[in-house]
């Protein structure tokens, strides 16, 4: 090196470093910033998967076994049959476990409350009506 001569990096000093571009290091930490993130919403979701596949048949579990007692108690089924004149309907009881049907009373048909099905008979349709 000769005697005059100035280092490189003294006379480096005032310019900038010929590192990257203030756009390009802002577009690396974004980058950055981007997949720390998904990381975490990975790791999150993972958590949350493992949570409900645990913690699913727990919470589910009593539930199901409730709903199987309460079936169980209604193994009973009633089954009202509109005798020919109309007026009059025969009251029978099914059992779902021994499949028995027992016979009932017959009863006067504006005595027995109808479910269900017989209320859609009351708003004008008929099957097989033209």
């Amino acid at each position: 090196m000769a005697a005059g001569a100035v280092p490189p990096t003294a006379a480096a000093v005032g310019r900038r470093a010929p590192g990257r571009s203030a756009p390009s290091r802002r577009r690396d930490e974004r980058r950055a910033r981007t997949g720390r993130l998904t990381i975490v919403v990975a790791l999150f979701v993972g958590l949350l998967a493992v949570t409900l596949l645990l913690g699913a048949p727990a919470l589910i579990g009593p539930m199901l076994q409730s709903e199987a007692a309460a079936r169980e108690a209604t193994r009973v089924g009633d089954v009202l049959f509109m005798l020919p004149d109309g007026s009059f309907c025969r009251h029978l009881s099914f059992d779902n476990q021994t499949a028995q049907l027992r016979g009932g009373a017959v009863e006067r048909c504006e005595q027995v409350r109808f479910h269900g099905a017989a209320r859609a008979a009351d708003n004008g349709f008929a099957w097989g009506a033209r």
